[in-house]
């Protein structure tokens, strides 16, 4: 089992409302397996850490989970180009938005993040990062 920091660009979908489902879908854009765990992270204006959540399955493409995404998308969806492929995301936790949050870009980068995230990033690769998380979130 992985842990993974996935970042959410909140002007495109509507991560709020698709992770109050009992499962959503998310691209695939590393090496995540079924049983690996996500934390997804919001871009602007939250700027933190919102969901947490346990990778069901992997491997769907878009014409199979299109109807059960397209309500989140925010503008319109394109069809028939190259898909990513997909994963099943199961909501563990849903961490409340707080301006003072301790998953905040500062409060990551103090302990241990690098850069910008502008994919996701394996935190096992990480040590630092993952242990502040965890710790944070019990």
């Amino acid at each position: 089992m992985s842990h993974w920091l996935i970042p959410a660009n909140t002007k495109f979908y509507d991560v709020f409302s698709a992770f109050k489902q009992d499962e959503t879908y998310w691209p695939v854009n590393a090496r995540i397996s079924s049983g690996d765990i996500v934390y997804i992270y919001l871009a602007a204006p939250y700027k933190q850490v919102g969901f947490i959540c346990n990778v069901l399955t992997t491997d769907y493409n878009m014409d199979e989970i299109i109807d059960s995404v397209l309500p989140f998308i925010k503008g319109e969806a394109s069809k028939g180009g190259p898909s990513k492929p997909f994963m099943k995301l199961k909501t563990v936790q849903s961490i409340p938005i707080n301006e003072n949050s301790v998953l905040s870009p500062k409060n990551l980068k103090q302990n241990g993040l690098n850069g910008m995230l502008m994919g996701a990033r394996k935190l096992e690769n990480n040590p630092e990062l993952l242990n502040y998380i965890e710790k944070n979130l019990s």
